[in-house]
C-alpha cells in the first residue's frame, strides 16, 4: 500500500463524498483518526483509517462485516459508528466525534480518587455491558480508548473487536497493547473475559497512577 500517495488524495474535497477532513486527532498500531465536518450539516465527526498490513487486502470485507455489529448500537457510554466504507483499499470507520480528551490524557495528572473512579468505571463497565450482551468483544480496552466529556466517559476505537457468537476462540492478532490484553489474547485465544482482565488493569492504574507490574 502507497501510503504516501494515500495520504497526499484523502484532503482533496470529496474523498469521503460529503466530509471534509480537517486535523489529525491522533494515530496508533491500527490506523489514524481525523477530525471530520459533516458539509450538509456542520456536525463534526472523526474518521478512522485503519491500517491494512501487506498481503492483508483481502481481509477487508471481513473486517468491516465485524465492525458492522456495532453500527446498530446507541449507548451513551460507547462511540457510535455512524458509517464505513473503502476509499483507495483502506477501509475507514466514521464516529461520532466524542472529543480530545482521554482517560489516558488525564492519567498523565497521576491518579484518580476512589470516587472518581468508580464513577467512570461505572460508565465504562455499562459500555462494555452492551458489547458482551450482543456477543461483542472489544479486545483493546485501554485508557487511551476511553473518551472523556465533562462527567460522561465513552468507550471507543473498536480497531480488535470481534463477534463471537459463543466459547473461547481463536484470534489473530499481531497489534496491540500488551500492558493491557489478557496472556490468553497474546497466545492467540480469547473471549469476553478479556475485557474484563483489560479493565482491571486500568482500574488499578486509574487508583495507583501506574500500571500493575
Amino acid at each position: 500500500m502507497d501510503w504516501e500517495a494515500f495520504y497526499n488524495h484523502f484532503r482533496k474535497k470529496d474523498f469521503i463524498p460529503g466530509y471534509e477532513i480537517l486535523v489529525r486527532l491522533g494515530g496508533g498500531a491500527f490506523g489514524d483518526v481525523y477530525k471530520a465536518r459533516k458539509e450538509s450539516i456542520g456536525k463534526s465527526y472523526a474518521i478512522k483509517f485503519l491500517k491494512v498490513e501487506e498481503g492483508q487486502e483481502g481481509m477487508v470485507e471481513r473486517e468491516l462485516a465485524q465492525v458492522e455489529h456495532f453500527a446498530a448500537i446507541d449507548h451513551p457510554n460507547l462511540v457510535t459508528i455512524e458509517d464505513m466504507g473503502v476509499a483507495m483499499g483502506v477501509p475507514y470507520l466514521i464516529m461520532g466525534y466524542a472529543g480530545e480528551q482521554t482517560l489516558a490524557k488525564s492519567l498523565q495528572a497521576g491518579p484518580m480518587g476512589e470516587a472518581q473512579t468508580l464513577r467512570l468505571f461505572e460508565q465504562i463497565c455499562r459500555g462494555v455491558a452492551v458489547l458482551h450482551d450482543r456477543s461483542l468483544v472489544h479486545f483493546d480496552l485501554k485508557p487511551g480508548n476511553v473518551f472523556l466529556q465533562g462527567e460522561r466517559a465513552r468507550v471507543g476505537d473498536y480497531g480488535l473487536a470481534k463477534f463471537f457468537e459463543q466459547g473461547n476462540q481463536s484470534l489473530s492478532i499481531g497489534r496491540g497493547t500488551p500492558h493491557y490484553m489478557a496472556p490468553e489474547i497474546l497466545r492467540g485465544r480469547g473471549d469476553h473475559r478479556a475485557d474484563i482482565y483489560s479493565l482491571g488493569v486500568m482500574l488499578y492504574e486509574c487508583l495507583r497512577g501506574e500500571k500493575p507490574h
